[in-house]
């Protein structure tokens, strides 16, 4: 199923610390804000599909996820994709790399992003945009808000609507 179809899901932790510093420019500057998503860092997508979504797979994310402590992050920085994603890069990225190899071991058949980059990057999303002044903008009015402090506790399972809007369907607590 396509990332964009009806019924497509993902795995996130939101960030909702960072909501009230990059919410607004996330919502007007990311194709995922604009379909209503909010700050977070992805964990998996592509992830089974909400037809598919049954006792057993819950029962697997909250295994998996109870094994996992809740951890403190930061966001301090902006870093890019290809000049085309202004992200917030978490430090520390290795408990959400830890998580997103525990679901793949767990759920072998759905990989990050289909598989097609070879390294997990954990990273908040801003914008998808190569637009320069943009980004000045959003790092001007940003940059002095940081660092951020967060708190990661939980993951959401989000899921996109016939209207294809994303939304939370439920959450998975962090054990510890």
């Amino acid at each position: 199923m396509p990332w964009d179809a009806p019924g497509s899901t993902a795995l996130v932790v939101l960030a909702r610390e960072a909501d009230p510093v990059v919410g607004e420019w996330y919502a007007a500057n990311s194709h995922a804000g604009a379909d209503g998503m909010t700050p977070h860092v992805t964990l998996l997508v592509p992830f089974v599909p909400e037809p598919r979504m049954d006792e057993s797979v819950k029962e697997r994310l909250s295994r998996v996820f109870g094994a996992v402590a809740p951890f403190e992050y930061g966001l301090r920085r902006f870093e890019r994709f290809d000049d085309e994603v202004l992200y917030l890069a978490p430090e520390l990225a290795a408990p959400f790399v830890a998580i997103t190899r525990s679901l793949v071991r767990e759920f072998p058949q759905y990989l990050p992003y289909d598989g097609i980059h070879d390294t997990i990057v954990p990273h908040l999303t801003v914008a998808d945009t190569d637009d320069e002044e943009l980004i000045a903008r959003i790092t001007a009015d940003v940059e002095p808000q940081l660092p951020l402090a967060c708190r990661a506790v939980e993951a959401t399972l989000v899921v996109r609507g016939d209207d294809l809007r994303w939304r939370p369907r439920a959450q998975y607590p962090f054990g510890g």
